[in-house]
Formats: structure tokens, sequence, C-alpha cells
């Protein structure tokens, strides 16, 4: 027997040899792309033939941006003629972004906080033809969305949908995945699923190491509590605060600040953004 046949690595070790953080990897498992076998301590173990699959994985999920149905249909398929099924995924994808976002936020709060094209284009950095396809539907990159957050003093989360179907109740791993930071190494699900509100709760997780690392402001107030692991939080020009587990943090959007997990294991916790303030 060749003896690599019994050969195992843990998640951290299969996140380097890939170039991603192990939460990633996690991701990937929940979305049933990756069946993973288990320890006598629980941690996770992964073979040789795991860490080809999961190769296979990073290739289509992050250098070719398809959804996690299209990677189980290729990887159950095995068939190399895939330019149909990648030209769906791209469509699809194309339109994920707009799909979450109310559009018609974007002129109502122009018009309300008196702003015209040209000044709004200008200030982000477009062309007012951009700006405009925006207001009508058009598709958003992550760092625009940011970006024109800021200048409205929003959240980005202001502008998300909530979901089609809405409901008082949001089941254990059931609110929908949301990506408005572009950072790597955060997983956030929104715990709201009601079309009007002023409260944002979401369930955030943070690798080591990764965080919102750009000094922000915006309008509102925010509240986290945490349930495991480490959050340092700058606020303003004061000492860094370290949150851990059991902790509580209340502050105003407009102070600036910026936070990250400088602790050895990912940080989870309750983040809840209100858009008013006193």
């Amino acid at each position: 027997m060749d003896h690599t046949d019994n050969l195992t690595f843990s998640i951290s070790q299969v996140a380097k040899m890939l170039g991603v953080v192990p939460g990633t990897i996690r991701n990937w498992e929940k979305c049933g792309l990756i069946s993973v076998k288990r320890s006598e301590n629980n941690y996770r173990m992964f073979t040789l033939n795991d860490l080809n699959k999961l190769r296979k994985v990073k290739e289509y999920s992050v250098d070719r941006h398809m959804g996690a149905h299209a990677i189980r249909v290729l990887l159950g398929s095995g068939d190399d003629n895939e330019s149909e099924l990648e030209d769906s995924v791209r469509q699809k994808r194309e339109r994920q972004v707009s799909k979450k976002l109310m559009s018609e936020k974007w002129r109502e709060i122009r018009k309300e906080q008196g702003y015209t094209l040209e000044e709004v284009s200008r200030a982000v950095g477009i062309s007012v033809a951009h700006l405009s396809k925006l207001e009508n539907g058009g598709n958003v990159s992550l760092e625009l969305l940011r970006d024109l957050a800021h200048f409205y003093g929003k959240s980005p989360l202001y502008f998300l949908e909530p979901s089609s179907e809405e409901t008082y109740l949001v089941r254990r791993n059931e609110g929908d995945e949301l990506d408005v930071n572009g950072d790597p190494g955060i997983e956030m699900h929104s715990l709201c699923a009601m079309r009007e509100h002023v409260m944002y709760p979401v369930l955030c997780e943070v690798e080591p190491g990764s965080g919102n690392k750009t000094p922000h402001t915006h309008n509102g107030e925010e509240f986290i509590h945490m349930f495991s692991g480490m959050l340092e939080v700058h606020l303003k020009d004061e000492q860094p605060y370290v949150l851990r587990s059991g902790d509580s943090f209340y502050y105003k959007g407009g102070d600036q600040h910026w936070w990250w997990n400088p602790g050895k294991r990912p940080a989870r916790f309750l983040w809840v953004h209100s858009s008013v303030s006193k």
C-alpha cells in the first residue's frame, strides 16, 4: 500500500496550500461541495483526494466565479465540455448583485440629499452615464457600493434588498448570505427578512487577521455582541477596544471606526446597525 493513501491534512494546512482562508473551505462544506471526515476530537481530516477535489472547487468558485449549484453539477458530471453551463452561470452572476440591491434607493437618496448626477458621479469617480444606469437597475461592484454608501452616509446594508419572502422568523443557518465588504475572511448572514426595518441584524464570522480595516464613518448607530473569539475595535483616536466572548459594544456610526480579528481563531459575533440615530 502506498503510504500516501493514509496521509491527511488539517483545514489550516489545506487552506494554506490552496491560498484561501479556512472559512472559505468551511463555506464550501456547508454548500455541499465536499464531504469531510472527522477525527475522534471532531477535527476535519482532508485526504489527498479531498485536496484534489478542493483544487477543482477553488478553480470553479474563485477563478471562474461559479455558484454552488453549477459547481455541484460539474463535479458530479466530470464533463470537460463546460462552455454552455459557464455561460449560464456567468449571466446569473452578473445579475446577482443587482438582484440583492434595491436600485430605486440610489435615486431616492440622491434626490433626498439634494445632489445631482454630476455631483455624485464626480465624488465617487464614475461617469454620469454609469451612475444613471445604476439608478435604473444596472450592476454595481462591491467597491462602488461601499464608495456610494460612504458618500451618502449610509451603511452598505441600507441598500440590500430583504429576502423575497417576508417573514418574522429567520431559522438557524437560514439567513441570506451578504457580501458587502469585499474583504477576504469575512462571512455575513442577515438575521432579518422584513422589507421595512430600521435595524439590520447580521451574524458575522471573521477569520484571524481579517476585518474591515479601512477607517470609515456613516449614519446611524451600531451594536456588537461577541459569541466567541476576539475582535479589536478602533474608535476615533481612542485606545483600541478588545472584545471577547460575552462582551458588548455600542457606538455611533458617525465616529470614525474600523475593526479586525487579532486572535488565533475565528471571531463570531452579532452586529446590529440602525439607520437612524439620536
